[in-house]
């Protein structure tokens, strides 16, 4: 399977885009007990072993493990209370359900369990049927998306948000099948195309479906995947001369 990393693409030529989803933002609490270990669970390829970003850092020691079942990868999220889960593309009803069963175990979402977040994300998968969540913090949230005014919770990164319309990201298709390590804790995989988008330092893989679902042009226009640019291989990096000299004129 072909694996593609964000230093192998070139956004010179990409198309520009800003995203129209609707997303619900969970706080992951800083956990009284620390949370789980942010160790690859039982099943997967690594099992055992530290869960790690893109560059092969390991995230942090304990927070919370789930599953984004869109791009079949596995995410983590630090227990340190800055980190928070974005559910993509929610619809307004979908976001009050969400809330609702959070309000059964706490009104504070900075409250609950690792256990209680747990069955939050276990209720918006298989009863919501939500499957598209992925880790972030509460600084993007704060510089990159608002708040959706018909349901403000008055709690910091929570509720309903969309993203500042004036975001430009760049976007690049890929296609046929592979896998695209990102910013998830493994790789993100496709099975018919994809997209890949590009939003300041941070490049995440977008499902062609998902895309043309959530996504726009940046004049606001629908667009589909087929106006995307295609994906392009960065160009290499110049060779360093050996020992330094200065090349014979």
């Amino acid at each position: 399977m072909t694996t593609i990393k964000a230093e192998d693409l070139d956004f010179s030529a990409a198309t520009k885009v800003i995203s129209s989803a609707q997303k619900f933002v969970i706080p992951v609490p800083a956990f009284q007990d620390q949370g789980e270990p942010l160790v690859y669970p039982a099943g997967a390829e690594k099992a055992g072993e530290k869960i790690a970003d893109w560059q092969g850092k390991p995230i942090g020691d304990s927070g919370v493990v789930f599953f984004n079942g869109k791009d079949n990868s596995w995410q983590a999220a630090k227990g340190d209370g800055q980190s928070v889960i974005i559910i993509n593309n929610v619809t307004e009803a979908q976001g009050a359900q969400i809330a609702a069963k959070i309000n059964e175990a706490s009104t504070d979402p900075n409250a609950l369990t690792l256990s209680e977040l747990k069955d939050v994300l276990t209720y918006v998968r298989e009863d919501l049927g939500v499957v598209d969540m992925y880790n972030s913090d509460k600084g993007f949230i704060a510089s990159k998306m608002n708040a959706l005014e018909t349901s403000s919770t008055g709690i910091e990164a929570y509720g309903l948000h969309k993203r500042d319309d004036r975001d430009i990201c760049l976007a690049v298709r890929l296609s046929g099948a592979g896998e695209f390590q990102g910013p998830a804790a493994s790789p993100q995989k496709y099975a018919d195309g994809a997209v890949i988008v590009k939003q300041g330092d941070s490049v995440r893989l977008v499902q062609s479906d998902v895309f043309e679902e959530t996504y726009r042009h940046a004049s606001g226009k629908p667009l589909t995947v087929g106006e995307v640019a295609e994906a392009k291989t960065a160009p290499a990096a110049p060779e360093k001369k050996a020992g330094g000299m200065k090349p014979a004129q």
